[in-house]
Order: C-alpha cells, then sequence, then structure tokens
C-alpha cells in the first residue's frame, strides 16, 4: 500500500473512534439485547441459548462467542467492542482495496478505499452490537484470499479462503448460500480444472471443519440435523408479508401455539409456502415482490441508531443513492463489457435475488455495499476511458 492509502485508513480510524467516543448509544433492544444476554449467559454458565436459560439454535453462535471474548478480556462495557469493531472496520477498507487492485489502476483503488473511509453506515455500524461489521470483514478476507488461491494455486490461500468462509458462515449463514454461483462463475472462467478442483475440494474441507463442531452440537441437542438455525423460516416469513402488513400479527399466532424450537421453525416454513402460493397472482404482491423489495433493500442506507446517528447526516442519503445507481450501472457494464470484475456482479446480484425472496431491509444490504462501491468506481473509470477514447481521435 502506498502513502496515501495509510492516510486513509487513518482518517477512517479516527472517523469511527471519534464517533463512538462522542456518542452515548441508547440501551440495548431487539437482536443486540439478545447477543448480549446471550454472550453474558455463556460466560457464566456455558449454554448458548439466544433468549433462553437452555441451550438451543435459535442464531448462529459465532457472534455471541466474540462477544463473549471480549467480555472476559475487557469486561462487559460495550466501548471495548465497539472499538475491536472500529478496527474490523478499518481493516475491512484495507482487504477491499487489495481486492480492487487487482482489477483496477492505483488510483481507482484510493478512491474505493476513501469511500469506504466516509460512507456514513460503515461508521455507524461500528457502535451497535450486531453481525454486520464482523460478517463484512470475513466475507471481504474470503474472497481475496479466494482470489489469491485461484491466482496462485497455493493449498496454503484457499485453507484461508475456507476458514474465513466457515467463519462467516459460524456469524450468518448467507454466504453459504452464494457459494453454487460463485462455484459456477469460476468455473466458466477459469481454464485450469485442476485449480477449480483444488478450490473446492481445500476451501470445502477447511470451511467444513470449522462449522463441524456446530452440526454436532446441534445434533446431540435435537437428535436430527440443523445446518444453521432453528429460525431458518423467521426471514422467508417475513418475505411473504406485502409491504410487512401483518408480519407482526403472523409470527404472534405461531409463538401462542406453544411449538418446540423444530416444530416452530417448521410452522414458519410452512406458513410462508402458504402465504406465498395463496398471493402468487396478487397484484400487491407482486408489485412488493418485484419492486417493494429492492426499493426497501437499496434505497436507504442502513441507520438504526436513531438520533444519534447524526455525523455525516446530510450526507447520508444522498450519497448512498449515488453509489448504489453508480454500482448497479457499474454491476452491468462489467457483464456488457466482461470484465474481470463480473464476479462482483455475480456476487452482488446473486445476494440481492436472496434477499428477494427474504427479508429485504438495508441491513441485510450493508455487507455487499464495499462491493456496490467498487462497481461504482469501476462505472467512473469506464466512463473516463469512454471520454479519453474519444478526444483521443
Amino acid at each position: 500500500m502506498n502513502k496515501w492509502m495509510y492516510i486513509v485508513l487513518a482518517a477512517a480510524l479516527a472517523l469511527r473512534v471519534y464517533y463512538i467516543v462522542t456518542n452515548t448509544f441508547p440501551p440495548l433492544e431487539g437482536d443486540a439485547f439478545g447477543y448480549d444476554k446471550m454472550a453474558r449467559q455463556f460466560l457464566e454458565t456455558g449454554v448458548l441459548g439466544y433468549l433462553k436459560t437452555t441451550p438451543n439454535a435459535f442464531v448462529m453462535p459465532g457472534f455471541p462467542v466474540l462477544l463473549s471474548l471480549v467480555y472476559l478480556v475487557f469486561g462487559t462495557n460495550l466501548i471495548w467492542f465497539q472499538l475491536l469493531q472500529v478496527i474490523f472496520s478499518v481493516i475491512t477498507i484495507g482487504v477491499v482495496y487489495k481486492i480492487s487492485r487487482k482489477f483496477m489502476k492505483e488510483s481507482y483503488c484510493l478512491l474505493c478505499a476513501a469511500i469506504m473511509a466516509i460512507y456514513p453506515s460503515f461508521i455507524y455500524a461500528n457502535g451497535l452490537l450486531l453481525t454486520e461489521v464482523s460478517f463484512t470483514l470475513l466475507t471481504a478476507l474470503f474472497f481475496w484470499t479466494l482470489l489469491l488461491g485461484i491466482e496462485s494455486g497455493r493449498r496454503y490461500h484457499y485453507v484461508l479462503s475456507g476458514v474465513c468462509l466457515g467463519l462467516s458462515v459460524m456469524f450468518r449463514p448467507t454466504l453459504a448460500t452464494l457459494i453454487i454461483p460463485i462455484i459456477v462463475y469460476f468455473i466458466l472462467i477459469i481454464p485450469s480444472r485442476k485449480r477449480i478442483y483444488q478450490a473446492i475440494v481445500y476451501v470445502g474441507l477447511s470451511s467444513f471443519v470449522i462449522v463441524l463442531p456446530w452440526w454436532i452440537r446441534n445434533f446431540l441437542l435435537y437428535g436430527e440435523i440443523v445446518l444453521f438455525t432453528t429460525s431458518g423460516g423467521n426471514p422467508l416469513l417475513w418475505g411473504v408479508h406485502p409491504y410487512l402488513i401483518g408480519v407482526l400479527d403472523t409470527f404472534d399466532a405461531i409463538y401462542k401455539l406453544n411449538a418446540d424450537e423444530l416444530a416452530r421453525n417448521r410452522l414458519w416454513s410452512a406458513k410462508a409456502r402458504e402465504m406465498f402460493a395463496a398471493q402468487i397472482d396478487n397484484v400487491l404482491f407482486i408489485k412488493w415482490f418485484v419492486f417493494g423489495k429492492m426499493n426497501l433493500f437499496w434505497k436507504l442506507p442502513w441507520v438504526e441508531n436513531g438520533e444519534i446517528a447524526h455525523l455525516l447526516e446530510k450526507l447520508r442519503n444522498p450519497l448512498h443513492l449515488v453509489l448504489v445507481i453508480g454500482g448497479w450501472i457499474g454491476i452491468w457494464l462489467s457483464v456488457i463489457r466482461r470484465s474481470p470484475l463480473q464476479w462482483i456482479a455475480v456476487v452482488v446480484i446473486s445476494y440481492t435475488i436472496l434477499h428477494q425472496v427474504m427479508l429485504s431491509i438495508p441491513r441485510y444490504a450493508f455487507p455487499v455495499m464495499p462491493y456496490v462501491i467498487v462497481m461504482f468506481v469501476y462505472m467512473l473509470s469506464s466512463v473516463n476511458d469512454l471520454v479519453r477514447k474519444r478526444f483521443a481521435r
């Protein structure tokens, strides 16, 4: 990295630390409350149970275990975990810069990093006790080490990539669902069958080793295979309520049945399928699925801190819209021009389709925003190339 990149990283660090130390954060609620309670309970009793004193698999264990380790070492003052997330956030900028350097000129990569440094959601998220910051870093590390492995053919890179993949799944299982389109893409563009087989075997085995203890634990706990969580029907059920109308009533009705974890998840999934089939020809439902979800997913940046999220507030929404619109133009340009950056298009498009089926909210778009920013800068570079060629005639 050149000196300008170090300046960008220093500025990013300063902005994030300033935000954490100058704000008073509200009491924890929702998922953050559940994670905090789960981490404290794990330290005290060794039980991994989300909002329960008994073991369960309602959420993946990676984030509460990480939170409990920070509590163990530094105490339960939340600022220590927030500062750790600041470090994760800055490292993510460096990793995405490294990824972009494989495809774009230095100046454009610096622009990617600079935008990530000031993008408001990447600052705000560090104050929240949620999975996004950690998951985004692990996802970036997975992509970077995978690219290194494909480039070098070294088993070391493939194993690192698999470890990052496994760890990311332990935080959120989303990345596991994107593996197939990523594999298919690289099979189509990489002439070396050997490298493809190496990647599948070494990445697959190393990620398997990371996730295996969770599978064993769940089998011993439930007597059946639970690959990820017992709330698998939850995002699907959210996703079939047009504009989220009546969603809480549906959940309350199922909760009142007092079913156990696995039975409740099956009820959620069955209700989601039933509601999807019943509404498939409903105009409002079609509008929600085709336009409403896309609008909800991409229109606004993710901010959950309420009134305290004042830093860069006036810049936040217009900057986000410019990045998203320009990023999607870059995505389609990469496909049309068959750019080496097409793999990012595959990731973002697949990720968006996945959330068109499930719940689409700005929070879930957060982990792929670094790649939308990369594609925004790719769009700028493409426009610059076209202008230069035109005036060179």
